[in-house]
């Protein structure tokens, strides 16, 4: 039996392989090589690289799904419900929008309000107080409206929008009790009613609204003692009217 030889105590490693033989005494490109490889020790073995982090952030987020947002379902408009009353602005607006359009032919629409807009703030106090007093005939008009108007109830709506065939359903209108007493009118619309005639004689060519522009300047021309002529006649109505809907409603009147 022959002597048994430590490879580790010779000059060179025996042991072949397909690399080559190591020597015993590390050289410079050994120990390069030994430095470069990743130690079980070393503090970032087991960290991740900065792209395996963004891959692994990009993964978590598409594993969030957002759940689309439910759109509420957009209330039908009535078209039997009053139109609402307009400020004095929109009804300068409509008046001379087709007066700016003209005067501005590569105006867009935004621009057009915007040259309504500072128009409107350089009228005289007299214009703006046509449109104001114009403004507030028609915010009574709106209100006398909304009395009188039913809206639709909800079961109505939900009919509409099942999947049922739709059937043309006539709404019906509110009667009007003839024995309900007539509201009352204020000092205007009592100077109006009694001088619209005599100003559409002098106006044939007027129209509607002018005719109500119109009597709303003779209105306010009026001297002192004319106006309260028609204030008290106002007065007098509102108690009429109060009265016979006391009476009405069988409840006692307090004035």
């Amino acid at each position: 039996m022959g002597s048994f030889r430590n490879p580790l105590l010779s000059p060179t490693c025996t042991c072949q392989n397909r690399y080559s033989t190591i020597p015993n005494h590390p050289t410079q490109a050994h120990i390069e090589l030994h430095n470069t490889t990743p130690s079980l020790n070393h503090p970032n073995h087991g960290t991740m690289s900065s792209d395996e982090e963004d891959i692994d952030s990009i993964e978590e987020e598409e594993e969030i799904i957002e759940k689309p947002k439910r759109r509420r379902k957009k209330k039908k408009k009535d078209p039997n419900r009053p139109k609402r009353n307009m400020s004095a602005f929109f009804l300068y607006s409509n008046a001379n929008r087709a007066r700016i359009k003209e005067e501005n032919p590569e105006a867009k629409f935004g621009d057009i309000a915007k040259l309504l807009s500072v128009e409107f703030k350089q009228v005289s106090e007299s214009e703006r107080a046509k449109y104001d007093q114009l403004a507030v005939e028609d915010k009574e008009r709106y209100q006398a409206q909304m009395e009188n108007y039913e809206p639709p109830t909800d079961s109505s709506d939900d009919d509409s929008d099942s999947d049922a065939p739709k059937k043309k359903k006539k709404k019906a209108k509110k009667k009007k009790d003839p024995n309900a007493p007539k509201r009352n009118q204020s000092s205007f619309f009592l100077y109006s009613n009694a001088t619209r005639n005599d100003v559409k004689t002098a106006n044939p060519e007027a129209k509607f609204g002018e005719i109500a522009q119109i009597i709303s300047r003779h209105f306010k021309a009026l001297p002192e003692e004319e106006r309260a002529y028609w204030n008290e006649k106002a007065a007098q109505d509102k108690v009429r009217y109060l009265r016979a809907k006391a009476e009405y409603e069988g409840t006692e009147y307090q004035g």
